[in-house]
């Protein structure tokens, strides 16, 4: 063998190298910081937590509303309102949070997988109007919000299929 057949093997053996060191999926994880991983966690707890506060608002009837406040005082600000809007309101309100639960735990999602980085930090602000009991949602979604923008870099660049 001459020194161009050893220097093309050379580059052949390190070409196969990187490309093992590439596609191994225990080198992957190991240069990985687990911040992505905790921000997903944190959004998809924020997520259920949510789901569970506005799940509330579907099964609330009119008695359990009348039992729980009393009627009387918002019939001073409006006299015309009664009982059945007020569960209709909360009804709506519910809808409303049940729709962006969804986005707060598909950006879970998304950083977990590590990918599309913009549109997992969009679901993480959008988890902040998820509210949750005593606001904890959103605070979880805040912590996940700057870990997400924290982590930027380890986020891939292709796309989700």
């Amino acid at each position: 063998m001459n020194d161009e057949d050893n220097i093309n093997k050379n580059i052949e053996d390190e070409g196969i190298k990187k490309h093992y060191e590439i596609n191994s999926p225990f080198n992957q994880s190991l240069n990985k910081s687990p911040i992505p991983m905790i921000a997903g966690i944190l959004l998809i707890i924020a997520g259920i937590l949510a789901f569970l506060f506005w799940i509330q608002f579907f099964t609330i009837d009119v008695a359990t509303l009348e039992s729980l406040i009393d009627i009387s005082q918002f019939e001073q600000i409006n006299p015309s309102i009664s009982s059945e809007q007020i569960v209709e309101f909360l009804n709506t309100c519910a809808i409303i949070g049940c729709i962006i639960v969804v986005f707060t735990i598909l950006g879970g999602i998304l950083s977990l997988k590590r990918k599309l980085w913009g549109i997992a930090l969009a679901c993480s602000i959008i988890g902040l109007f998820s509210l949750g009991i005593l606001l904890f949602s959103s605070v979880l979604s805040l912590i996940a919000m700057i870990l997400l923008i924290i982590s930027r870099k380890e986020f891939e660049k292709k796309p989700l299929i």
